[in-house]
């Protein structure tokens, strides 16, 4: 799905100021300014009933502005930039677009200013461009996705009036909280040292029962972004799943993530070798892959049906948002969507399926997102696994994941739900 600029709409504060601005009166768009400082960017105006809210970025001009692009819910792709490039109030300061989205929508986005327009040709040079980005600075609503304290990665939110509600990611009174301890690893399979968080649930005892197992990946995301730990909190008390062990894996930096997460054989060798026997020495948790999940976002849902496949001895269950099934990509020596391959032609493996994406994940550069996460699905149910697939209105978003890990990692407990 593409979102293209509206023409036939204009917003009723952007068509004031305009009014105004054409007989040179700029108390107006002066006016614009104050009550944008209090209620904040974009403007969200319902101008009908058919389920679309009329949405305007807008950008206020220092004095050197020569473009500004609004990058939402992913990279422009097929060389088209005009649908995401602001204009100007002619005689003022202000620089917008308008876009009717559904109501429904949750999403994050950017701001290019003074872009060089050069067009995306390929994946990789979207990620060259990322850092060159900002969030909007009239929206108050900014968060970190990955980084440090030093260096984060920040994006602006964007949550239309009917997003689907959130509830798990907020702590709630009276919940008793588990325990985090960070670890740091240094791999001898990898050469590279990892960052480990275990959550342990409220009322964790080291002896009697064993503990359900959900290792996740880009743990420092899930943890910071997504709050991670209160959802499985809140899960837990009111008995939605069972009490679960989550440890959170994070890579040292992006580079390092991009490398040994995606169907990196010594990445699965650190897993099966040293992270999952260390975890088991150091915590009261099961052996039984039937009770173990292991999960991620893009590199990490392709991550988590590798190691799956790699050694379902360990991983029974995977949780895939958004899997970057597409991979190797061109300039590879491997085969175009390597991993759905290897399922296709193996026996069906004892391994449960979670999957999504989101449904305003089109083609970027040469990958196909959506195409390539569907046939991954086709050929797991093919196969006759198991599996639980949707599609949410959002793109390839961690503000979408973050609130339907939960119906992943329910679709494992629905008895237990459902009760």
């Amino acid at each position: 799905m593409k979102f293209v600029p509206e023409t036939s709409l204009l917003s009723p504060r952007i068509a004031k100021v305009t009014d105004a601005a054409r007989t040179g009166d700029l108390t107006a768009l002066d006016e614009f300014w104050r009550d944008l400082d209090t209620a904040g960017a974009p403007l969200m105006e319902q101008l009908g009933e058919d389920g679309r809210t009329l949405v305007t970025f807008v950008w206020r001009d220092p004095g050197d502005t020569e473009n500004v692009l609004v990058v939402l819910y992913s990279a422009p792709s097929e060389g088209d930039l005009s649908r995401c490039t602001m204009k100007q109030v002619e005689g003022t300061d202000l620089w917008y677009v308008s876009y009717l989205l559904p109501s429904d929508l949750r999403t994050t986005y950017l701001l290019s200013v003074n872009d060089s327009l050069k067009p995306y040709t390929s994946y990789a040079e979207v990620l060259e461009r990322l850092p060159l980005y900002r969030p909007d600075p009239l929206n108050r609503r900014d968060y970190p996705i990955f980084g440090n304290e030093q260096n984060k990665y920040v994006v602006s939110i964007l949550e239309l009036p009917d997003a689907p509600a959130q509830p798990w990611n907020i702590a709630r009174r009276g919940v008793p909280m588990g325990k985090s301890q960070l670890h740091t690893m240094d791999s001898a399979a990898l050469g590279t040292q990892h960052h480990v968080s275990v959550h342990v649930p409220a009322g964790y005892t080291p002896n009697g029962d064993d503990y359900n197992v959900f290792l996740l990946f880009d743990g420092w995301a899930y943890y910071n972004f997504a709050a991670v730990t209160t959802v499985l909190d809140n899960l837990q008390y009111t008995g939605r799943i069972p009490p679960y062990v989550l440890v959170m894996h994070s890579n040292l930096d992006q580079q390092v993530r991009a490398r040994e997460l995606p169907c990196h054989p010594r990445f699965h060798d650190f897993l099966r070798d040293e992270l999952m026997p260390w975890l088991r020495r150091n915590y009261n948790v099961t052996t039984d892959p039937a009770r173990t999940v292991v999960g991620g976002s893009c590199f990490g849902g392709l991550a988590a049906a590798y190691v799956a496949y790699r050694s379902p001895d360990l991983f029974g269950n995977v949780i895939s948002q958004s899997g970057s099934f597409w991979w190797p990509g061109k300039n590879s020596d491997l085969e175009d969507e390597w991993l759905t391959v290897q399922y296709r032609n193996s026996p069906k493996l004892p391994i449960r399926f979670s999957m999504e994406i989101g449904s305003l994940e089109g083609p970027i550069g040469e990958y196909d997102p959506m195409g390539t996460h569907r046939a991954m699905r086709d050929v797991l149910q093919e196969k006759g696994y198991e599996v639980d697939y949707s599609e949410y209105m959002g793109g390839h978003d961690l503000i979408c994941w973050r609130g339907s890990l939960v119906n992943r990692l329910l679709s494992f407990h629905a008895k237990v739900a459902a009760r």
